[in-house]
């Protein structure tokens, strides 16, 4: 049987009629969405947009919504502010009992208990964080990105747009490499008005100029060189922002280092489409005076 799609390079005609049902789906997660109107988003026939969509995301429809609806209620979970009945709503689902099993089947605890854990701080987190945080130097390098402004927890729209116009990396390619830059404090700064930028290194040989990539709403950027403080972190990213917490509250008043005038960064070292949010792997990097 022959293979019924072509590999296509990055940039593609495909990718941009993917982005417009991805950038669709993120705002309408709080409402049923059909797989007709998702293809229509795209100007795919139904028949090929599902087929379409998993070879190109690596995920199913589906999958990607629930992924997008727990990474939410994760966030939520960690917050503290929602009642467990509401998260339970927001993420789609009829009953607190069915979301109990999906949110278990995925982060590996019940929500409750993960609220618990998150919402308790470890008498020991000083010091694991004390003996956890290396510096490091990395040079600059050249990615692709998309700002994103509002709550950090919804940059995933900005890295699925990444992820389209990418498109699926031949096997044995140069594994690219995944940052988030987060330019706000979120403590500080309302959640709509939070900036940050999604980011990935440029892919051999892509090729789309400046003027394309703006009319998709991506740029051209740079990580920046730097001495960074790196702590890595073993979990879901809604646990990203605790552990940001901890760096700057244990570790960077006793380091004698001072921070340099940055952006806060984040390296995605494996990936959310094929990952289980327990066993996502993330250096969060602060950027330190020379």
């Amino acid at each position: 049987m022959s293979k019924p799609y072509r590999q296509h390079g990055p940039g593609t005609l495909y990718s941009q009629r993917l982005m417009r049902a991805l950038d669709y789906l993120w705002r309408h997660l709080d409402q049923p969405v059909s797989l007709e109107r998702l293809a229509e988003e795209a100007c795919f026939s139904p028949y090929h947009f599902h087929r379409l969509f998993h070879a190109l995301m690596g995920e199913t429809l589906s999958q990607s919504r629930q992924r997008m609806l727990l990474h939410r209620a994760a966030g939520e979970l960690a917050a503290g502010r929602r009642a467990l009945p509401v998260i339970s709503s927001r993420a789609g689902y009829g009953s607190s009992a069915a979301f109990v099993r999906a949110f278990g089947k995925h982060y590996g605890e019940t929500p409750g208990r993960y609220r618990q854990r998150r919402l308790l701080i470890s008498a020991t987190s000083q010091e694991r964080v004390m003996h956890s945080v290396s510096i490091i130097l990395l040079p600059a390098m050249p990615v692709l990105q998309r700002h994103h402004r509002g709550p950090y927890m919804g940059i995933g729209q900005a890295f699925d747009a990444l992820h389209a116009l990418v498109g699926p990396m031949p096997a044995g390619g140069e594994p690219l490499q995944v940052f988030g830059q987060y330019l706000d404090d979120p403590d500080e700064v309302a959640a709509a008005d939070l900036r940050s930028i999604a980011s990935v290194s440029l892919p051999a040989g892509f090729s789309l100029s400046d003027a394309a990539l703006a009319a998709q709403g991506f740029s051209h950027g740079e990580i920046p060189a730097s001495r960074y403080a790196c702590l890595e972190h073993v979990g879901p990213y809604a646990e990203l922002k605790t552990a940001w917490d901890q760096l700057y509250r244990h570790w960077l008043p006793q380091s004698g280092e001072e921070p340099a005038d940055l952006p806060c960064l984040e390296q995605y070292l494996n990936s959310p489409y094929n990952t289980p949010p327990t066993q996502l792997r993330s250096r969060l990097l602060l950027a330190l005076q020379d």
